[in-house]
C-alpha cells in the first residue's frame, strides 16, 4: 500500500495511475511466471489498488502533500487492504467456516497448513509500509538548504 497510496499521493491527480500499473504489472507478471494465472485474488486487488491511489490522488489535494498524510493514509490503507483482501478469502475459500469465528480466523491466525499466521503479514506490511514512508518523506520532503552566498571578490 505504500506504493500504492503513498505514490499516488506524491504522484498526485495526473499521475494517479502509475503506481496501479506498477503493481498490477508485477501481479500479473508473478502469477503467469509462477503458472499460477490470473486469478480472482489478482482482480481484487487491482480493484482495491485503484480505489486507493484515486483516493490518495484526491486526498493530496484537499490536504496537501504532507508525511503525516503519507504515513497515516499509507497505514490506513494498509490495514484496509488486510481486512478486505482477508474478507475476500473467508468468502471464497471452503476451508473458512462461514461464521463469525471463520472470518476471525481468516483476519488473525488463517489456515492452519499455512505459516506464518495471518497476522503477521499485516505485522510486516505495516513495518515496510513505516519505512518506506520514512525513505519517501526523507526524499519527497526535505528541505533544501539556501544556497550559502559567493563572496564578492
Amino acid at each position: 500500500m505504500a506504493v500504492c497510496f503513498g505514490g499516488a499521493l506524491l504522484l498526485g491527480a495526473r499521475f494517479w495511475w502509475l503506481p496501479i500499473l506498477l503493481l498490477v504489472g508485477s501481479d500479473l507478471f508473478l502469477g503467469l511466471t509462477r503458472g499460477t494465472g490470473v486469478g480472482n485474488y489478482t482482480l481484487m486487488s487491482a480493484g482495491f489498488y485503484a480505489v486507493v491511489a484515486f483516493v490518495a490522488s484526491r486526498f493530496g489535494q484537499w490536504s496537501g502533500r504532507t508525511w503525516p498524510a503519507l504515513w497515516c493514509g499509507t497505514l490506513l490503507a494498509s490495514v484496509g487492504f488486510y481486512v478486505f483482501a482477508n474478507t475476500f478469502s473467508w468468502m471464497v475459500s471452503p476451508e473458512y467456516a462461514k461464521s463469525i469465528a471463520g472470518w476471525w480466523q481468516s483476519q488473525t491466525t488463517g489456515l492452519p497448513q499455512y505459516s506464518p499466521q495471518a497476522w503477521v503479514f499485516l505485522r510486516n506490511a505495516l513495518i515496510a509500509d513505516t519505512i518506506w514512508c520514512v525513505i519517501a518523506g526523507l526524499l519527497f520532503f526535505r528541505k533544501s538548504a539556501p544556497a550559502e552566498p559567493v563572496p564578492a571578490r
